[in-house]
């Protein structure tokens, strides 16, 4: 009995783990115990801090967590990540950063994390992703998450900042064709912009929150039409 009431204990113990992490080697970087447990401590932390403001969010979070060898992920931190289903991330962390592996751990895991599970609140995912297809679609889905992260944080990325005439950006994605080019768009674009869909996308949200007086959390229950409109864009040209 007694052995039966501690293996019980345990069982409870795993499955009020609210994050659970698998760890992937590579020829790039075999993850040390040390940082497997700060990336732990990371992830339940921030888990907890987003499920005070989404209660919704999944009571379990399964987490892969990877080493890639990327510099452009410097000026994000070190680490980026995905939402492939509601309790499902995937999480890339460079082994180029300056400082490290735990450098990145400490200067971008955390924004990450809360960025890609807002992602999964809002259904903005990989594999069962609640919206249409488009790019005027990704870039409040985009802002939106990226705003929360800076909101839970307290911190922005400079490489998230727009260009004085970011509202010319706003007005050349509205007039995109539903299909355009998602990577040329979101990240590099041919005559040299980057990022045009996140920075674009971070401002048009914080427009609509100065415009509306929302908070970000009661921003995320809206249509991707409602931001721009709250904006003041014309969501007569969006696609529909």
């Amino acid at each position: 009995m007694l052995i039966l009431a501690a293996g019980a204990a345990l069982a409870l113990i795993q499955a009020a783990d609210p994050v659970a992490t698998e760890f992937q080697s590579n020829e790039y970087h075999t993850f040390t115990d040390a940082e497997m447990s700060l990336i732990d401590d990371v992830l339940d932390a921030t888990h907890a801090e987003v499920e005070a403001v989404f209660p919704e969010l999944a009571d379990t979070i399964s987490v892969t967590v990877m080493p890639v060898q990327r510099p452009a992920l410097d000026a994000l931190g070190g680490v980026t990540g995905r939402a492939e289903r509601p309790d499902e991330l995937i999480i890339e962390v460079s082994v180029t950063y300056p400082g490290g592996i735990e450098a990145a751990i400490e200067n971008g895991l955390r924004a990450t994390v809360a960025h890609e599970l807002h992602h999964t609140v809002r259904g903005w995912l990989m594999q069962g992703n609640h919206f249409g297809h488009g790019i005027q679609i990704a870039v409040i889905n985009e802002g939106l998450a990226t705003v929360f992260a800076e909101e839970l944080t307290g911190e922005t990325n400079p490489s998230d900042l727009p260009p004085a005439n970011v509202s010319d950006w706003a007005l050349e994605v509205l007039a995109l064709p539903q299909r355009s080019d998602y990577a040329q768009w979101m990240f590099v674009h041919p005559d040299g912009r980057e990022a045009i869909g996140y920075r674009t996308g971070r401002w048009v949200v914080r427009q609509a929150m100065a415009n509306s007086g929302l908070d970000i959390s009661e921003l995320s229950d809206l249509t991707p039409a409602a931001v721009w409109a709250l904006a003041g864009f014309d969501w007569d040209r969006v696609m529909r």
